[in-house]
């Protein structure tokens, strides 16, 4: 168990860790999204722990299996190298969203990391490239939110606008967190 006082790194996959390909199956399609490497070897010396939120709604669409997720999540990790920090990825594959469901914008992926590894979520920061991802960090507790504009983080940026101020607050149903 980790140290209650710190805080983690939570990253999507599609779009942030590795490019989004769309329902991405085969492990020969993994390119790592530029800046991640960096970013990793950061999150190692500051022995930040990493954890993966990923919805995959292609596994309940029949695009691909939990066997293929598998592979590409191995080939994903062959990539990063050593030293790698990620704890644990957390996964669904639920397409419609319900308050039940481990589907973001729902926080129980990362609400179930923070319990299992006793981490502080209002010292960590989430790394995302949809208004789902923000969403699920902010009803999280999480205080610090990145916004990529790699994945679909480009067409989901007005999304994202919508609920930022000018002082780069992200507000959603009376919850606050920074946005950067």
């Amino acid at each position: 168990l980790l140290n209650k006082n710190k805080g983690a790194l939570f990253l999507d996959r599609d779009g942030v860790i590795i490019k989004d390909v769309n329902y991405i199956k085969d492990p020969d399609d993994v390119q790592i999204e530029k800046g991640l490497i960096e970013l990793l070897a950061k999150a190692y010396e500051f022995r930040w722990p990493v954890f993966v939120v990923t919805n995959q709604s292609g596994i309940s669409r029949g695009f691909y299996d939990w066997h293929d997720f598998y592979k590409v999540n191995q080939r994903m990790i062959e990539l990063i190298g050593e030293p790698n920090p990620i704890y644990s990825i957390y996964a669904n594959s639920h397409k419609s969203l319900n308050f039940n469901n481990w589907r973001k914008p729902n926080p129980h992926m990362i609400n179930h990391a923070a319990d299992r590894f006793n981490i502080n979520l209002s010292k960590s920061i989430l790394i995302g490239d949809r208004i789902s991802d923000m969403l699920a960090g902010l009803n999280s507790g999480i205080n610090n939110l990145i916004h990529v504009e790699t994945g679909h983080g480009i067409n989901e940026r007005n999304k994202i606008s919508k609920y930022t101020n000018k002082y780069g607050f992200f507000s959603y149903s009376g919850l606050t967190s920074r946005i950067i």
